[in-house]
């Protein structure tokens, strides 16, 4: 716990004051980023955010099941309330929540069950099967009524991205193909 308070005290000295007292009034964040819980990934680093720009949803390999009341009220609160004007689902590599759905075995909790059990390993590698997630959670995302409401009234966009750890590489899904932007 130290190194907690010890890091705390670090951004303290560092904290922009006149940024968080304005932040103190309320949000008003462009995007909603919907993010795997893994360590290694921290969307407001990847994407240079400043506090207050990004709304993100954060769980076990980045799943958008709507049907889960955490997933559907932060989707309905950024595209109801905050009104933000894009989505973006992050996939990354080396998911070990992917990585879990493919060797069943190791959903050896009452949670891990519940939370992927329904999910599927599809693809001819890891890579391939993190990609093809990140396809069903983005199509799940598009899927809910305020997202397609937004969508089609052309006031909301929705993304999907793949972050490679090893190479800093962030691809983003057309559609049809995986196009690198670096």
């Amino acid at each position: 716990m130290q190194q907690i308070v010890n890091w705390y005290r670090k951004f303290l000295e560092g904290a922009d004051r006149e940024l968080y007292g304005r932040l103190a009034k309320g949000q008003a964040p462009h995007t909603l980023v919907v993010s795997c819980s893994d360590s290694r990934i921290v969307p407001e680093v990847i994407f240079s955010a400043n506090p207050g720009e990004l709304f993100v949803l954060r769980n076990v390999g980045n799943i958008c099941r709507l049907d889960d009341p955490s997933v559907a009220c932060a989707i309905e609160y950024a595209v109801n309330h905050l009104k933000v004007g894009s989505i973006v689902v992050l996939a990354h590599s080396d998911c070990g929540a992917v990585k879990a759905v493919e060797h069943k075995e190791h959903l050896d909790s009452r949670g891990l069950i519940e939370w992927l059990g329904e999910e599927c390993f599809d693809g001819c590698d890891l890579e391939c099967a993190i990609k093809a997630s990140g396809i069903r959670q983005f199509e799940r995302v598009a899927a809910h009524p305020a997202v397609k409401a937004a969508v089609q009234e052309g006031k909301l966009e929705v993304g999907l991205f793949f972050f490679d750890l090893a190479t800093l590489c962030l691809a983003r899904y057309n559609g049809r193909d995986w196009e690198k932007i670096c």
